[in-house]
């Protein structure tokens, strides 16, 4: 509206310098730069537009800023001070490291910057869940990751699960063991100080494990 109301303004100063014949060139040039100003912010417009409702090229949009290791890609209101926000999964696997990344991207000036990216985690986005999250507490959203049966055997195994608050650059972490020589135990990172968090972390476990030992330090099954 204001870049309207000054065009409008100019254009009543045209006019009026039209009145005098003298000043025609000058009423040329200015109408001249007027149309140029208007189509060229138009044509820059449509060019920068990206669709960010489709998956897809939410999906591509990530991979454009942190490469092919990127497994999921969902837009969403992460840290409630932008309006463009992708919380991304990456798949770290190289002869130095092994394990999963999660990632925050974020609209500066016209283009996707990494606003947040975590240590590396045990984990796999093979066979996994990995979704956004609401909890009534927090007033923007969260994702929520489960390795499932990915590193679950007929002789045990054990379940990475995180979530991950980016506003506040936590990660809340709980992993189940199960060994054929030990009760099957939970550990809860210390971090984790709602209680609707633990909650949720222990009511999934129990879905299909209905009795375990919550253990206060973690524990690392060998090879």
């Amino acid at each position: 509206m204001k870049v309207w109301m000054n065009y409008f303004q100019l254009l009543r100063k045209a006019l009026r310098l039209l009145l005098n014949n003298k000043y025609f060139f000058i009423v040329a040039i200015l109408f001249s730069l007027i149309l140029n100003s208007c189509g060229g912010k138009k044509s820059s417009k449509n060019e920068n537009k990206v669709d960010f409702e489709n998956p897809q090229v939410v999906m591509q949009q990530a991979e454009n800023v942190l490469g092919n290791n990127v497994k999921y890609a969902y837009k969403g209101k992460f840290d409630d001070d932008s309006n463009i926000e992708i919380a991304a999964g990456l798949e770290v696997q190289n002869s130095k490291e092994w394990g999963i990344k999660f990632v925050l991207l974020k609209m500066e000036n016209g283009s996707l910057v990494k606003a947040y990216e975590s240590p590396l985690f045990n984990g796999s986005f093979r066979e996994c869940l990995f979704q956004k999250i609401k909890f009534p507490m927090f007033d923007y959203e969260l994702v929520y990751y489960n390795s499932q049966d990915y590193y679950l055997g007929s002789g045990g195994g054990e379940i990475y699960s995180y979530i991950v608050n980016y506003k506040e650059g936590k990660t809340y972490y709980a992993h189940l063991i199960s060994a054929s020589n030990r009760p099957i135990s939970v550990f809860l990172s210390k971090n984790i100080e709602v209680q609707e968090i633990k909650n949720f972390f222990m009511s999934n476990f129990k879905r299909d494990f209905p009795s375990f030992t919550v253990v206060d330090k973690d524990i690392e099954l060998k090879n």
